[in-house]
């Protein structure tokens, strides 16, 4: 994430306590809600989405260590990092702004020279959600075992297979929720994977530290829907 303009402040859920957000940060998976507040009366950002997996690849920090965490992208890298902000913070234009961004991706892709590995297909399969496969038919696909493809999920994802499939499910309801507001609650967690409203409710719970309904009430309220921001 790239902050252009203002500051950003990320509240965390059950902790009692907010974190002032550098000019730039890598972010891993998180597990529990956090609330994102805007410091400054502008706000300009732009955020960079990696296939799961993708920032292990790229910085080298195993998923589990950044689980639940922002950190300086200049901490990461140095250089690099400190260069493409103060290019960012003169640019002119957004095409200008999105070119730095991606010179400052090539540039440490090309230094890291890292090789697809075969497996990383099967989290992309996971983030889909497209349907319910056991853990040892994932494992079978990535050509590992069981114990293997843990191993690689925590160290790529942060979080177990069985963990980021549940995830990978919240999301996918949660946004047919966005799209889709007049469907019922129980409709959209058959939709996307759940036995019933209830394990739908107790993923809520977890991972968004309230039911559904009261998530969706507190969605309405945020700057983005204000703005027109979200697609229905």
């Amino acid at each position: 994430m790239f902050y252009l303009k203002g500051a950003e402040i990320t509240e965390v859920l059950g902790e009692n306590k907010t974190i002032a957000r550098p000019r730039s940060v890598i972010t891993g998976q998180f597990t529990s809600r956090i609330n994102r507040l805007s410091a400054s009366s502008e706000i300009l950002m732009i955020q960079v989405v990696f296939k799961p997996g993708g920032i292990y690849r790229l910085t080298g920090i195993p998923g589990s260590e950044l689980l639940n965490q922002h950190i300086d992208l200049e901490s990461v890298f140095p250089v690099e990092g400190r260069e493409t902000n103060d290019k960012l913070a003169d640019a002119q234009s957004y095409v200008e702004m999105i070119g730095f961004i991606e010179e400052f991706l090539l540039t440490i892709v090309k230094k890291i020279r890292a090789k697809n590995e075969p497996f990383e297909e099967v989290f992309q399969l996971i983030a889909a959600n497209n349907q319910n496969h056991s853990i040892d038919w994932l494992a079978s696909q990535a050509c590992l075992s069981q114990r293997q493809f843990e191993r690689k999920s925590e160290k790529y994802v942060g979080v177990s297979p069985k963990h980021f499939s549940r995830i990978a499910r919240f999301h996918q309801s949660y946004c047919m929720r966005l799209a889709n507001p007049f469907h019922s609650w129980l409709t959209i967690a058959i939709a996307t994977g759940y036995h019933d409203y209830q394990h739908l409710v107790k993923d809520y719970k977890e991972f968004a530290s309230v039911p559904p309904t009261l998530l969706f009430n507190q969605e309405s309220k945020a700057l983005e829907r204000t703005l027109g921001l979200l697609k229905e």
